[in-house]
């Protein structure tokens, strides 16, 4: 994308050449927080001049608008990401509405968010395959019950070439600051191609959504003299897959979902693996077991099953329903110190130390104490077996540092290492990766430094207009996450289709609204599992805190909250009569020439959700 200088006629000079718009000063201050300056997008009139959809008329007296119920103001929207969110939001907005400028910047040089970055051995989605799709583009080309990273990525390659969804992306751009212009309703978007800070430019909307994701900023472990050691040092989602392992000592560091997988995959080459243990897990078997290979076993499909769901689109909707629906059940295990806790407690207890062979050095060091569930689960094939292998030695006792040559435990022992892989997790504090001002100067990023607080996991107070894609409070922990990004969606698209079709420069969630839901959520939350006394990702590796990362309920109840928005949880800004648009008492069927007996149709049409 080629900067444009602003116009210099739209407003006064500030003394150095630049106009000072309201858009400019916002970006001053970015340029101020960044420390250094971006070039200029040509930005049009705005939202709420006199020659806008609802703008103000030129006299004090109301006048009405010449127009029909429904016309739609032109609205311009920046993402923030290229991952699976994004994809689905571009396909939603590119059926559902018109009128709409979509325009997503993503880091990485092509989409696929999680399954571009993760390419460490073993990658694989522990959610079946059939089930990990949108509802909208299913596949009848799985390989496998769980797909590894690369066949992931090929069906989100797949669903953009399908749908032509390409056209809404640049990649290679990152986005790296963004703040509020209350004068104008908009945001102004600073965005970096190519790592080259010197080229950064700005960017606008009417909305902005950050669909970044929780699990993009990884993390090193931080441990005394981490980048002295002379090997190959990587962490698993940045992995080096040119370095040849084979024939290596590793050291691999954490016992997380990642590291549960890359066990397996380098054992049966690796010289030696000493698997570094701080915490206890919970190893279970697949879920919806019933329909996978033997034991909850991968398995891989046959081309006759794979000809079958191109033949039969129906059942093999039908066949992922039935994986959906026992992914659901899951949700009454969570409860805490419930009947159905304690039987799926013992049940993966006897499980665990049965694979473990009643091994006691190993039961100590990994079977849990406390709920299933407090931890992310992590059915992982293969781990176990590969743990008790001879040339793989489990380490429970904490590093102390890491020298040009090995790891160095804290009682002294030496360990000498030709690679080291750290499975050491990601930054989840939800807080932005880029400056992210709100309406009042306040950076979001200090706002959640503590706490992160956000309304149904999309909206914060003090940032109008401006949407989060599972943020704090989404069902993360419960099933696939494909469908609730299809459900946030959705939300947005009610919000945006308002934003269109009435006078409303922008909405924000209240602050009391929010309070009261955070007060809820802590509440229901502490009768679940994700409760107990465990380090989780769930309270960002705390063992005991809030869990502001979750929604109180399983999927179910968050889908079903969000399908009427309450739109009495917001603020609103008009930029003229609130009944505006109204218009002239034509609707767009009768301009437009649509059908004018929608109404008069077979049977009652009356349709009330029921939970």
């Amino acid at each position: 994308m080629v900067a444009a200088p602003l116009p210099m006629s739209n407003g006064s000079s500030n003394g150095n050449g630049h106009s000072t718009s309201p858009e400019i000063e916002a970006a001053f201050v970015l340029d101020e927080v960044i420390g250094h300056k971006g070039s200029w997008l040509e930005i049009p009139p705005a939202f709420n001049s006199s020659d806008s959809t609802f703008g103000a008329t030129a006299s004090a007296t109301y006048q009405m608008l010449n127009q029909a119920l429904g016309t739609r103001r032109p609205l311009r929207i920046i993402y923030v990401g290229g991952g699976a969110s994004a994809i689905n939001m571009s396909y939603k907005i590119q059926k559902h509405l018109s009128d709409v400028t979509f325009q997503a910047y993503e880091k990485n040089a092509k989409l696929g968010g999680t399954w571009v970055e993760n390419k460490y051995p073993g990658c694989a989605c522990d959610i079946p395959s059939h089930t990990y799709q949108f509802t909208w583009c299913l596949n009848p080309e799985w390989d496998s019950y769980y797909s590894n990273s690369d066949n992931i990525e090929k069906y989100m390659d797949f669903v953009v070439e399908k749908h032509g969804l390409a056209k809404y992306f640049k990649v290679n751009h990152e986005v790296v600051g963004a703040k509020w212009v209350a004068e104008t309703s908009r945001w102004i978007v600073r965005i970096r191609p190519n790592g080259d800070s010197n080229e950064d430019f700005y960017d606008w909307c009417d909305f902005f959504i950050n669909g970044s994701g929780l699990l993009n900023a990884w993390k090193w472990p931080t441990i005394e003299g981490l980048h002295t050691f002379k090997g190959n040092l990587m962490h698993t989602a940045a992995y080096n897959n040119s370095v040849d392992t084979t024939g290596h000592r590793i050291g691999l560091i954490g016992v997380g979902s990642s590291a549960v997988q890359v066990l397996p995959a380098l054992q049966p080459t690796a010289k030696h693996i000493t698997h570094f243990i701080r915490s206890k897990t919970w190893i279970t078997p697949s879920f919806a077991a019933k329909f996978a290979g033997p034991n909850g076993a991968n398995f891989n499909y046959s081309e006759e099953q794979k000809e079958k769901f191109r033949q039969d689109p129906k059942g093999q909707r039908e066949y992922a329903r039935d994986i959906e629906f026992e992914l659901n059940k899951r949700w009454k295990f969570v409860i805490r110190d419930s009947p159905a806790q304690k039987e799926i407690f013992d049940s993966f207890h006897k499980e665990m130390t049965t694979a473990l062979n009643g091994r006691k050095d190993l039961i100590d060091v990994l079977v849990p104490d406390f709920a299933v569930g407090c931890r992310r689960l992590t059915p992982a094939p293969g781990f176990l077996k590969a743990l008790q292998e001879h040339n793989v030695t489990p380490v429970t006792s904490r590093i102390k540092a890491i020298d040009e040559t090995g790891i160095i435990t804290e009682d002294g022992t030496h360990i000498e290492c030709d690679t080291i892989i750290t499975a050491t997790g990601f930054d989840i504090s939800f807080r932005p990766r880029f400056p992210l001002i709100g309406a009042d100067g306040v950076d979001l990023r200090q706002k959640w430094a503590k706490r992160s607080q956000a309304y149904h996991s999309m909206f914060v107070p003090g940032f109008p207009n401006y949407l989060i894609v599972m943020g704090p409070g989404s069902p993360s922990a419960h099933g696939s996450l494909l469908p609730s990004t299809e459900h946030v969606s959705d939300y947005a698209l009610q919000v945006l289709h308002r934003l269109q079709t009435e006078p409303i420069k922008s909405l924000e969630v209240k602050q009391d609204v929010v309070a009261d839901l955070y007060q809820h959520s802590q509440e229901q939350l502490k009768t679940t599992a994700w409760a107990s006394h465990c380090s989780s990702w769930f309270k960002n590796g705390a063992v005991d805190g809030p869990l502001d990362s979750l929604h109180p309920g399983g999927r179910l109840h968050f889908f079903s909250t969000l399908i009427n928005p309450r739109w009495e949880d917001f603020n609103y800004q008009y930029s003229n009569n609130r009944f505006a648009h109204y218009g002239n008492g034509f609707t767009r069927r009768e301009v437009e020439g649509g059908d004018l007996t929608w109404y008069w149709n077979e049977g009652d049409r009356t349709h009330l959700f029921h939970y």
